[in-house]
C-alpha cells in the first residue's frame, strides 16, 4: 500500500487521481484535507476504490478517481502519458508483502526491500469482471480453478523439458563422509520403523472405535491372555518381545494371523523404497574424509574398504532390475555350494560351546591337564574358513557381469588373511529361516515368551520357605 500524501483536496470536478497498472481497484486512506492544520483532518477511513465511478469520502467528501495506466495504446492512455510517465505495478505499490533482502556484497551489508505483486493471479481486464469476482464466490472459484489448471500444465511442461535435458545435465558429486552416509541410511530406516510402531500404537489405542462390534470379544481375549501370563504363571519374554506388543497380538490375533507384522519383510520394503528414491545413490557423492575440507592430509583410500562399502549399498547404486537379477544369481550360487559343503559346518554351535565349557574349564586342568583342549577354537575353524570363502565368493558372483570388476577379481585370489577376514562383513547366510510366521527379527532372534506355572502357596511353610521353593 502506497503512503503518498496528496496536497490537493479532491472535488467532483478535480478528484485526486490514484494510478494503478494491472488492477481495477485500490485501497485508499482518507484523512481529510492535506493541510498543516490538524483541526480539519479526521481519523483514517479505508475505502476500496474501483475503476469507473468517482469514490467519495463519507466524512469530508473528498473525491478519488482510479486511473489505469495500461501498457497499450489508447486515447485515454495517450492522454495521461502526455502528463505522467507510465508506471509499473511496483512503482504504484501494487504489492501485499515486502521481503527483507540483505546484500552481503561490499565492505558494509545493506538491507534492501523487495516487493511482490499482489495481483499475480488475476488481471482484471475490465470493471465488470472485477466486481463479479468480488461479489460472486462461485465465479471466483471458477477462475481460480482455471488458473490452477494452467499452472499445473505449465509445471508439467517444465518437468517434461527438465526430464529431456536430464541426460545433458552435468551434476558434480557432493563431497560427503562415509560415516555420515551410513548414519543417514540408518536414520531413514529408523524413521520408517518408528512410523510403523507409531501406527500400531495409534491403532491399539483406538481399538474401541475401529471395530466396535468385535471389541468386547477381542478385549476379553486380550485380558485373559494377560491374566494367564501375570497371575497364573511367571512369564519370560525373549527376542525383544514386550507385554505391550503381546497384548497387541492378542487383541488383533485374527488380523495378525492373516497379515503378520514381520520386521524382516518390512525392512526389505524399506530398503527398496530408499533405493528407488535415488537420494542414497553412492554415485551422487564423492566420499572423502570429512577433515579434508579444512586440513590437508595424505590419501587414506583403502581398496578393500571401498569394495565392501560398494557391496553393502549396492541396492542404492544399481537399478531394481539389475539388483534383483544379480541377487538371485548370488542366492542360486549359494545353494549350489551348500549342497557340497563340509558336513562339519552343519554341527550345532551350541553343542560345541557346551563341550568347550567342560574341556577348557579349570576343573579339567585340575583333574587331568592332558585332556585339556580348546574345543570351540578347534572345531569352529571350519566355520570361519567357510564364512570367509563364502563372503568373497558372493562378492564375485554379484559383480560377475560387471566388466569394471574383472580386474579386481584377480586381486581377490591373492588377498591377505586380514583382508579376507574383513570380507566376512558382507557375507550372508541365506539358509536362515525368514518365514513371516516365525516372528523373526532381522538379526535372526525369535520373538516369543515362555511361562512357568506358579506354585500354590503352602500356608504350613514360612514365607521364606515358599520363596525358596518358588526359586
Amino acid at each position: 500500500m502506497e503512503s503518498t500524501v496528496h496536497s490537493q483536496f479532491g472535488t467532483v470536478d478535480n478528484p485526486v487521481l490514484i494510478f494503478t497498472s494491472d488492477s481495477s481497484w485500490r485501497i485508499v486512506i482518507c484523512m481529510g484535507p492535506g493541510i498543516e492544520d490538524d483541526a480539519h483532518s479526521h481519523e483514517k477511513m479505508f475505502y476500496m476504490c474501483r475503476e469507473g465511478p468517482i469514490n467519495r469520502c463519507q466524512v469530508c467528501g473528498q473525491c478519488f478517481k482510479i486511473v489505469r495506466l495500461k501498457d497499450e495504446f489508447s486515447e485515454l492512455q495517450d492522454y495521461y502519458t502526455m502528463m505522467f510517465s507510465t508506471l509499473s505495478h511496483f512503482d504504484v505499490s501494487e504489492e501485499d508483502m515486502a521481503v527483507n533482502l540483505t546484500s552481503f556484497f561490499g565492505y558494509r551489508p545493506q538491507a534492501n526491500m523487495q516487493t511482490i505483486a499482489a495481483t499475480n493471479v488475476y488481471v482484471h481486464v475490465n470493471s465488470d469482471e472485477a466486481d463479479r469476482i468480488l461479489v460472486d464466490p462461485a465465479y471466483k472459484l471458477e477462475r481460480t480453478k482455471e488458473a490452477h489448471e494452467k499452472l499445473h500444465a505449465m509445471h508439467l511442461a517444465y518437468k517434461t523439458v527438465d526430464d529431456q535435458l536430464a541426460s545433458q545435465r552435468v551434476e558434480l558429486p557432493i563431497p560427503y563422509g562415509r560415516d555420515n552416509y551410513e548414519t543417514w541410511v540408518q536414520i531413514e530406516k529408523a524413521i520408517r520403523t518408528f512410523d510403523r510402531q507409531f501406527n500400531r500404537i495409534e491403532k491399539f489405542n483406538a481399538r474401541k472405535f475401529s471395530d466396535p462390534d468385535n471389541h468386547e470379544r477381542r478385549e476379553n481375549r486380550m485380558l485373559d491372555g494377560k491374566r494367564e501370563r501375570w497371575t497364573d504363571n511367571y512369564t519370560f519374554f525373549f527376542g525383544g518381545l514386550t507385554e505391550e506388543e503381546q497384548s497387541y497380538r492378542d487383541y488383533f490375533k485374527t488380523d495378525y494371523e492373516n497379515d503378520s507384522d514381520n520386521e524382516f519383510l518390512d525392512g526389505m520394503i524399506d530398503n527398496l523404497e530408499i533405493a528407488n528414491e535415488g537420494q542414497m545413490n553412492p554415485a551422487r557423492y564423492d566420499f572423502i574424509e570429512t577433515s579434508h575440507r579444512n586440513e590437508v592430509h595424505e590419501t587414506y583410500e583403502d581398496l578393500i574398504e571401498d569394495k565392501i562399502f560398494k557391496y553393502k549399498y549396492r541396492q542404492n547404486a544399481d537399478s531394481p532390475q539389475i539388483f534383483q537379477n544379480r541377487n538371485r544369481r548370488v542366492q542360486a550360487r549359494f545353494w549350489e555350494r551348500a549342497q557340497t559343503r563340509d558336513a562339519a559346518i552343519e554341527a550345532d554351535i551350541m553343542d560345541i560351546y557346551a563341550r568347550d565349557n567342560i574341556d577348557a574349564s579349570v576343573a579339567q586342568i585340575a583333574l587331568d591337564v592332558s585332556d585339556y583342549k580348546t574345543t570351540a577354537l578347534d572345531e569352529t575353524n571350519v566355520h570361519r574358513e567357510y564364512m570367509v570363502r563364502e563372503a568373497v565368493q558372493q562378492y564375485r558372483d554379484y559383480y560377475e557381469s560387471d566388466t569394471e570388476e574383472h580386474g579386481f577379481f584377480e586381486y581377490l585370489d591373492n588377498l591377505t588373511n586380514r583382508d579376507r577376514i574383513r570380507f566376512m562383513e558382507i557375507g550372508e547366510d541365506f539358509s536362515l529361516s525368514k518365514d513371516p510366521t516365525t516372528m523373526m527379527q532381522p538379526n535372526g532372534e525369535m520373538k516369543e515368551y515362555g511361562m512357568i506355572p506358579k506354585r500354590e502357596f503352602n500356608p504350613e511353610l514360612s514365607a521364606f520357605s515358599n520363596l525358596a521353593l518358588d526359586l
